[in-house]
């Protein structure tokens, strides 16, 4: 059996826009827009913006880690149109063993598709 895991590198333009100014805005977005005096509640379309692109940059350069420690550890990585597909020759359960060992589940969790019980789900057969 073959783990195939998808890796989403960002969210729609919308659902990342926002991300910076609607619900619980992380706390460094707070104070990136208090340094320009201003609030998600108000903040224009340019401060918004910078914010998205930094918080793109961070976890971008998190999944390069993710994806260094996979092809080191024999994982092969495709490229889709809008996402990664991460293959393994181990079952999911010792892939994600390999990847926890590895440190860098975590990050893998952030990046896959999860179900409503915030479980990974596995890509199987055809790309979903």
């Amino acid at each position: 059996m073959v783990a195939q895991l998808k890796l989403g590198l960002f969210g729609t333009p919308r659902d990342e826009l926002a991300s910076t100014v609607d619900g619980e805005v992380p706390e460094w977005i707070e104070r990136l827009y208090q340094s320009y005096g201003t609030s998600a509640d108000s903040a224009p379309a340019s401060v918004s913006v910078l914010a998205l692109g930094e918080s793109l940059g961070y976890r971008l350069r998190k999944l390069s880690v993710l994806l260094k420690k996979m092809e080191g550890l024999g994982w092969s990585i495709e490229p889709h149109r809008w996402d990664l597909l991460a293959s393994t020759d181990l079952d999911e359960m010792e892939a994600q063993a390999q990847l926890e060992a590895a440190g860098v589940w975590v990050i893998a969790r952030q990046h896959a598709p999860v179900d409503r019980a915030g479980n990974v789900r596995w890509s199987r057969g055809l790309i979903p």
